[in-house]
């Protein structure tokens, strides 16, 4: 009997522990399972390209109507970026990411990556090349080219002198619409010249501007998107000649030019339908169903005779129903312990007092914790229009796209918001300022001087920016040999200068990305006795005090109460319904003792 209970309570162990590991083999499988969680990411190669806009809003609505959750981020056409971003959505656990390369062979690697831990791909508008993904979704560029460029021939005649704005290198829908355009053209039109613009409004000016220099008698042009075509139309006019531009997207703008005769065509893709067609197939993927390799979507090509079928978004969103809010604006602001950004909120007081509308301003005094909150609060305040000027370009993110998801229209001043679709972004072109104010460190001191640099807050967007334009013409003509990290503050400013000055005590010149930074340097170089050349930006009331009395060399004059009552201006706009540009540039200027006065 013994015996017997011996044995019975052996095999009761025995099932007990065979239970025990498919309880544990179970939970091992559920964490595999675990690395997918029914999410979708969509890294877009820029959100200042109308076009992708429209595709990334496509793809959010066609998310919110299947109950998806969809993380949408912006590499800003930087492939080093997006290959950063397209990390972070697969350590986040996506299940499908969908992405728009800012270069068809430069993500290969990160999108070989995702497959790897077991992530659907699906590209949209471009391809990604090198890697099999388990779709494409893109209108046929090479079909709609071919369109527009047969239009110049038809319009034109035969044999005439045209032009080319080829889009970013690398990028397949460049590719592709620069072969649809020459198998048409060069059977059929003299192409006489054909370079790059990157899909950008400003560079398709500046590059056409170059052209016309070149090739005077230029009859038409093609440009592989809007944006460029815009930039062509616009040192056209400049120019005073009368020349055909046709374009590619068929924007709000680029149809408001054609009605206005301003320009001759575009091609229409589909760019929302291509965003929700591609979420529509990213939860096909998530649900185990098979999906074809390639889908296309349809172009047409829009002229005159038609423009008016093709709605602009503010057209169709005239009615789109009543105002979120109470009416009133909030203002987030980095810090009042700047000379700038205290400008900035008196713009922004005045031009609302002059309106009579109610604005709250709340100050982050630099901490981005706290900057959070008070986006929060100003949320819960039921504003209906926020604007802000980050601490940070990243922090901020969660907190703007909370606002944004309750029906907050967002204005971003002097630096981004990273991350997230906003309304407008206002700000100075710190990139080219930084170079103006670099330029005249080589036009004063000559090149292949020992140079140093202050950086203003990490992650910033002006400090990034002017960094940027400082290392475009730095690198090239002077020799770096400091650059640090001084928060945009006077006191750390001459702090990190000092410690410069010790390590390096031949440098003859100085590039700060703001002015409070500059002064700090001054300080400090006046404590030792040095003749160092500084430089720095924002145009401040000490600033320019500084210039005239030879402290100083020179500094970039923004126009921060511009930027302030241009932001309010806008952000009435917003309220009453009506709709603005996506980026607003304030015009910068060099401040020398020549013009200090």
């Amino acid at each position: 009997m013994k015996r017997i209970l011996a044995l019975l309570l052996s095999l009761v162990m025995a099932f007990s522990l065979v239970g025990c590991r498919i309880v544990i083999d179970g939970e091992e499988s559920s964490k595999k399972v675990a690395t997918a969680d029914g999410s979708i990411g969509l890294s877009i190669s820029t959100q200042n390209n109308p076009f992708f806009v429209t595709l990334a809003e496509g793809a959010k609505k066609q998310a919110d109507k299947a109950g998806v959750d969809l993380t949408v981020v912006d590499a800003g056409d930087d492939a080093t970026k997006q290959v950063s971003d397209i990390e972070d959505l697969v350590s986040k656990g996506i299940s499908v990411l969908i992405v728009n390369p800012v270069d068809s062979d430069a993500v290969t690697g990160a999108v070989e990556a995702a497959i790897a831990k077991g992530v659907k791909v699906i590209s949209v508008d471009r391809a990604v090349n090198g890697v099999e993904i388990d779709c494409q979704i893109a209108s046929d560029n090479v079909a709609g080219a071919e369109l527009a460029t047969q239009y110049i021939v038809d319009t034109l005649g035969e044999g005439v002198k045209v032009a080319e704005l080829v889009g970013t290198s690398g990028a397949s829908a460049a590719i592709d619409r620069s072969a649809g355009f020459h198998n048409v053209a060069d059977e059929k039109l003299d192409v006489v010249a054909s370079q790059t613009a990157n899909f950008d409004r400003t560079e398709g000016m500046s590059v056409m501007e170059n052209m016309l220099q070149g090739n005077g008698d230029i009859k038409g042009v093609f440009a592989a998107n809007d944006e460029m075509a815009l930039g062509a139309v616009e040192a056209i006019s400049g120019a005073g000649k009368d020349i055909l531009v046709v374009g590619f997207d068929a924007t709000d703008d680029a149809l408001e030019a054609i009605r206005a005769g301003r320009m001759g065509a575009t091609i229409a893709q589909q760019p929302e339908l291509i965003g929700s067609t591609a979420v529509d197939n990213a939860i096909k993927l998530m649900n185990g169903e098979t999906i074809e390799k390639s889908i296309p979507v349809e172009v047409t090509l829009v002229t005159a005779d038609n423009v008016d079928t093709f709605a602009t978004a503010s057209e169709e969103s005239a009615d789109a129903g009543e105002l979120v809010g109470n009416g009133s604006i909030g203002l987030s602001v980095s810090t009042q312990n700047n000379p700038f950004f205290v400008t900035l909120v008196e713009g922004a007081k005045e031009a609302a007092d002059a309106a009579g509308v109610e604005l709250t301003v709340v100050d982050a005094g630099d901490d981005v914790t706290k900057q959070v909150s008070d986006i929060e609060d100003l949320i819960a305040k039921d504003i209906s229009v926020l604007i802000v000027n980050p601490v940070d370009s990243d922090a901020v993110t969660g907190a703007v796209e909370a606002a944004v998801a309750k029906g907050v229209k967002v204005i971003s001043v002097d630096r981004a918001v990273n991350g997230v679709e906003i309304d407008c972004q206002i700000a100075s072109d710190n990139v080219a300022g930084a170079e103006l104010a670099t330029q005249y460190i080589v036009d004063t001191l000559g090149e292949g001087i020992k140079v140093a640099e202050l950086v203003g807050t990490s992650g910033a967007s002006a400090a990034i920016d002017r960094g940027t334009g400082f290392h475009n013409i730095a690198d090239a003509k002077l020799e770096v040999v400091a650059s640090q990290t001084a928060n945009f503050d006077r006191t750390e400013g001459m702090s990190v200068m000092e410690n410069m000055l010790q390590a390096n005590g031949d440098i003859q010149a100085v590039f700060a990305a703001n002015d409070e930074m500059a002064l700090g340097a001054v300080e400090a170089i006046s404590g030792a006795g040095k003749d160092i050349l500084v430089v720095g930006f924002d145009a401040t009331d000490d600033a320019i005090e500084a210039i005239k009395a030879g402290r100083m060399g020179a500094t970039i004059a923004q126009q921060p109460k511009l930027i302030g009552s241009t932001a309010i201006e806008n952000a009435l706009k917003l309220i009453n319904g009506e709709s603005i540009p996506k980026t607003i540039p304030v015009e910068v200027t060099l401040i020398t003792k020549d013009n200090a006065e």
